[in-house]
């Protein structure tokens, strides 16, 4: 009997040292035109801070894909990533956002800004007119839906943040990238402020069947959602025409953003070789022909991350595990290991300007890191 009581009391205390504090949803009460695709207020989770880190703020962009034409976001529109409508009223995150110092030590006690996902549209698009799609209006106001949320926090205390981190996984991870100067540029210049994109930096392959769909989507997601609002004003001076849509692709972008950023990503980055370079088989269950094209996206993933690895300010953690959004999880952010070291450990090196460890890791070709 003594054994089951002592069991019971290290699982109880097990679990209250490591149980999540959830965080509140906020809605924006008067958002004028910033609304979500189908015209519901947009809003964030929030999660207060404590103890010496009170002051300091991750504001996290949630991802969720793209909708590429009008029936697509109306699809979307019925939906979570479209509509606040049924979003819950508590949420707990993991990885880089949790609140448990065992997982997360150096940021567990910030406040966390978890930005909802719901335009569609890496939170850059604005259409002035509803678009009715079938009878429905749709509205394409992501780059409103962002300012907004900012204007929020500003009026809400972020002008007090001694530190900001902007951060965002996937879509958010894009917009990361195409927002960071925005940032930046309200907040007042006492904030330290720095980024993370986490599986943000999207490159433009051909499919296997040699075919351009990378670049396709993109140049439509830009033209539904008219992005030209969020461009970058150097980077859209050097690229014209049909090629101003790069200014929304970190590939393309990276070069003219001047936040400091880190980039986490994995160079087999698990969504682009399943929708962008259509390989149908997970390794190693693949082919000889298949996995040539696998490791053909490795080098050209290589080829295309040259300014992050030529930087001599930003930081990077660049894994080679098949994987997906990795900082929101215990594993992708504390177990992954690069170079002997973590995402969480190198990022950290970078945040603080630590004087040991590494503040950029790129790993070697599958199937090397066997920490995957």
């Amino acid at each position: 009997m003594a054994s089951y009581t002592s069991l019971a009391v290290f699982l109880l205390t097990l679990f209250t040292f490591t149980a999540s504090k959830e965080a509140n949803l906020i809605l924006l009460d008067d958002p004028g035109e910033a609304v979500c695709l189908d015209g519901s207020p947009p809003g964030f989770y929030y999660r207060e801070g404590s103890g010496s880190d009170a002051t300091k703020i991750i504001i996290h962009l949630e991802g969720g894909g793209v909708c590429v034409d009008e029936e697509d976001c109306l699809g979307r529109s019925k939906t979570d990533l479209g509509s606040s409508k049924n979003w819950k009223q508590m949420a707990d995150f993991g990885g880089f956002l949790s609140d448990i110092k065992l997982f997360n030590e150096k940021f567990y006690d910030w406040n966390i800004v978890f930005v909802k996902y719901c335009d569609g549209g890496l939170y850059s698009g604005y259409v002035s007119q509803p678009v009715d799609v079938n009878g429905t209006s749709i509205y394409f106001r992501g780059n409103t839906i962002l300012k907004a949320i900012m204007q929020y926090l500003r009026d809400n205390g972020i002008k007090e943040a001694s530190d900001v981190i902007l951060t965002g996984c996937s879509a958010g991870g894009i917009a990361t990238y195409i927002h960071a100067d925005y940032v930046r540029s309200v907040l007042p210049s006492s904030v330290n402020y720095r980024a993370m994109s986490d599986a943000g930096y999207f490159i433009e392959v051909l499919n296997v069947n040699g075919e351009p769909i990378a670049k396709e989507r993109g140049q439509k997601v830009y033209k539904l959602h008219n992005m030209s609002i969020s461009l970058d004003e150097d980077c859209a001076k050097d690229y014209t025409g049909n090629d101003t849509y790069k200014c929304t692709a970190p590939q393309y972008l990276y070069p003219y953003i001047k936040t400091p950023i880190f980039s986490f990503n994995s160079q087999y980055d698990t969504w682009q070789i399943e929708n962008n370079l259509q390989l149908d088989c997970d390794p190693p269950h693949c082919t000889p022909e298949q996995m040539e094209k696998l490791q053909e996206f490795f080098k050209e993933f290589q080829a295309a991350e040259t300014n992050i690895i030529n930087s001599t300010t930003n930081g990077a953690f660049l894994d080679s595990c098949f994987a997906h959004c990795q900082s929101l999880d215990s594993h992708g952010w504390n177990r992954v290991k690069v170079g002997g070291q973590s995402a969480a450990e190198t990022f950290a090196n970078w945040y603080f300007g630590e004087s040991e460890g590494s503040v950029k890791e790129v790993d070697c070709p599958y199937p090397c890191n066997k920490s995957c």
